[in-house]
């Protein structure tokens, strides 16, 4: 049986300062809205032509400002451990372990600190996908 994920995409599309109808997202394709487990980056991936640069900075902020819980600046590893708690899947998982958080944060942290601001938030989100060699 697959999940419908309606409720999940009107969420993100707000987040990304978009409003979608249920016209909108029956226009989406269907794995897009329906499968095993809610795919956010193809999800974000699909809606990245509906934005304007400007939009697309606006969205990346206010992503930005609702994964920084405590509104300190900065996404830290207790912050992500967090978010992925919230994110729902079809299949029951194993909460993150603190060292998997971390490696997270390591993967877009570019200045070392060991949190991720959101320069290196914006980076990351704008990144194109290259293909693997």
């Amino acid at each position: 049986m697959e999940d419908d994920f309606r409720p999940q995409v009107k969420k993100v599309a707000v987040a990304l300062g978009a409003s979608l109808t249920e016209q909108d997202i029956e226009r989406m394709p269907r794995e897009l809205r329906t499968q095993g487990n809610f795919n956010y980056s193809r999800f974000l991936e699909y809606m990245r032509q509906f934005q304007t640069s400007e939009q697309r900075e606006e969205a990346i902020k206010k992503a930005f400002v609702m994964l920084d819980k405590d509104g300190s600046g900065y996404i830290e590893w207790n912050e992500i451990k967090y978010i992925l708690s919230t994110v729902p899947t079809a299949a029951p998982s194993a909460p993150l372990s603190d060292e998997e958080a971390e490696a997270m944060i390591q993967a877009v942290d570019t200045d070392g600190d060991g949190r991720i601001d959101y320069r290196e938030f914006s980076d990351m989100v704008k990144m194109e996908k290259k293909p693997r060699k």
